[in-house]
C-alpha cells in the first residue's frame, strides 16, 4: 500500500469518533482505536487479552451469536446489549455494533472489524420519557377518580391521555425512522468500504467515510435535540445573561447560525441604529439555538438563490428579530400544530428533519421571558418573529 495512504488510513482510525475493533480469525483482539478505549476504559493490557468468542457477557446476551456469523464471512448488525465499561458513572453502557468480516482476494478470513455504537443517551432518553409517561397517566388517573361527578372534565382527563398516547407515539416513531437511516447509511458505506476498498479510487473512498461521519453527525444532533430539550424544562433551568453587541456577534456568527448561506449573498441583514451602538443582556448559548433553527428552516424550505431577511429592531421594552423568507410557506392548520412535539408541516416533502427545531426555538424564546409570532401563506414565505425584552448592559 502507498505509503500516505497508509497514513491517511492510519489517521482516520486513530482519530475516529466512533470505536473500533479488529480481532484475529481466532476472536483475539489486534487493534483497537482511542474511542474504542475512552468507551470500555480498558489497559491496552486487558484490551489485548480480551477474545470476543470467549466473552461471557456476550454469550449470556445472545450477542455472541450475531458475531459468529461474521468470523463464518457475513456483514452483521449485533443489537444493543447491556456491556460493562468503566470510566462512566453507572459501569453499563447499552452498546451494539456493526461487524464485518476482512477477507483477501482468496477467500482467506484475515480479521474481523467491529464498529461500535453506544446508544446509552437513548436508552436513558426513552427511560426518562417511561418515567414522565407514569408520572402523566397517573396524575391522568388521580384528575379522571377525582372529577368522576363532571362528564366534561372526565372527557379533558381522557383527552389528555389521548394527548399523551399521541406523544409517545411520535417519539417511537421519529427515534425509530430517523435513526434507522443514518445507521443503515453507515453500515452501507462500510460494506461498500470492505468489499471493493481496492475498486474504488481514493476519491470515492472520501465520500464513503464522509457519509459515515455526517450519518453519525446527525444522530448526535437528533440526541443533543432530545436531551436539549429536557435541560430547558427542568425546573432549575436559568439563563446566563451576558453583554452581547447584535451587530458584531450576528456577523461573527452567521457561519455557524447557517452554515449553507453564511458564504453566499442570501442573507439580507439590517438593524435599528440605536443597536449599533450599545450592548444588551441575552444568553448567547439560547440565541444560537433560536437564530440557528430558524435561519436553517428559513434556508432549508426557500429556494437556494432566494433572500432571507434578517431584521433586529427595538419596540419600545423588546428587541424584536424577524426572519423572513421567500419559501413554500405553511398552510393554516399546520401552523395551529407548528410547535408540537416531532411534528412536520405537511408541505415538506423529503427534506430532513426531526420535527424539534421550532420546539426548541420556543422553549429558549420563552427561557428569556420572550415570545414567537408567526405570520405565513402558502407559496409565499414565512416571516418568524422573536420578542425578547430588552435589557441594557450597565458599563463597569
Amino acid at each position: 500500500m502507498d505509503p500516505t495512504v497508509e497514513q491517511r488510513w492510519r489517521l482516520l482510525f486513530e482519530q475516529s469518533p466512533l470505536s473500533i475493533q479488529i480481532f484475529a480469525p481466532d476472536g483475539q483482539t489486534i487493534a483497537f482505536n482511542p474511542a474504542w478505549s475512552r468507551l470500555f476504559g480498558l489497559s491496552d493490557e486487558e484490551a489485548y487479552a480480551f477474545n470476543v468468542l470467549q466473552d461471557p457477557t456476550l454469550e449470556q446476551s445472545g450477542a455472541l451469536a450475531f458475531i459468529r456469523r461474521a468470523f463464518a464471512g457475513e456483514v452483521v448488525f449485533v443489537p444493543p446489549i447491556r456491556f460493562p465499561v468503566r470510566n462512566h458513572p453507572t459501569d453499563m453502557r447499552w452498546i451494539g455494533g456493526t461487524v464485518f468480516p476482512v477477507i483477501t482476494p482468496d477467500g482467506i478470513l484475515r480479521e474481523v472489524v467491529v464498529v461500535h455504537h453506544d446508544i446509552t443517551e437513548l436508552k436513558q432518553a426513552e427511560e426518562t420519557q417511561r418515567n414522565l409517561n407514569v408520572i402523566l397517566e397517573a396524575r391522568v388517573a388521580e384528575r379522571t377518580a377525582a372529577l368522576q361527578a363532571s362528564e366534561m372534565e372526565l372527557r379533558a382527563a381522557l383527552d389528555a391521555e389521548r394527548e399523551l398516547n399521541l406523544l409517545k407515539t411520535s417519539f417511537v416513531g421519529m427515534v425509530s425512522h430517523e435513526f434507522r437511516t443514518p445507521l443503515g447509511v453507515i453500515q452501507t458505506a462500510t460494506d461498500l468500504l470492505q468489499r471493493h476498498h481496492d475498486k474504488l479510487t481514493p476519491g470515492q473512498r472520501e465520500k464513503e467515510l464522509q457519509s459515515i461521519l455526517r450519518a453519525v453527525s446527525r444522530m448526535t444532533g437528533m440526541m443533543e435535540d432530545i436531551l436539549l430539550l429536557g435541560r430547558l424544562d427542568s425546573h432549575t433551568f436559568q439563563p446566563r445573561w451576558t453583554p452581547v453587541h447584535i451587530p458584531a456577534w450576528i456577523h461573527q456568527n452567521l457561519d455557524v447560525l447557517c452554515p449553507s448561506a453564511a458564504d453566499s449573498d442570501r442573507m439580507d441583514i439590517s438593524m435599528d441604529a440605536s443597536l449599533i451602538r450599545r450592548d444588551v443582556l441575552l444568553d448567547e448559548t439560547l440565541m444560537h439555538h433560536i437564530l440557528g433553527n430558524l435561519l436553517s428552516n428559513a434556508c432549508k424550505y426557500s429556494p437556494p438563490d432566494s433572500p432571507v431577511r434578517i431584521t433586529v429592531s427595538q419596540d419600545n421594552s423588546e428587541l424584536v428579530f424577524s426572519i423572513t423568507d421567500q419559501g413554500i410557506g405553511i398552510t393554516p392548520d399546520d401552523q395551529a400544530r407548528l410547535f408540537e412535539g416531532f411534528f412536520r408541516a405537511s408541505n415538506v416533502g423529503n427534506r430532513p428533519g426531526s420535527g424539534l427545531g421550532l420546539v426548541i426555538a420556543q422553549r429558549c424564546i420563552q427561557r428569556m421571558g420572550g415570545r414567537l409570532e408567526l405570520s405565513s401563506r402558502l407559496d409565499e414565505g414565512s416571516t418568524f418573529r422573536v420578542f425578547l425584552p430588552v435589557m441594557e448592559a450597565t458599563s463597569s
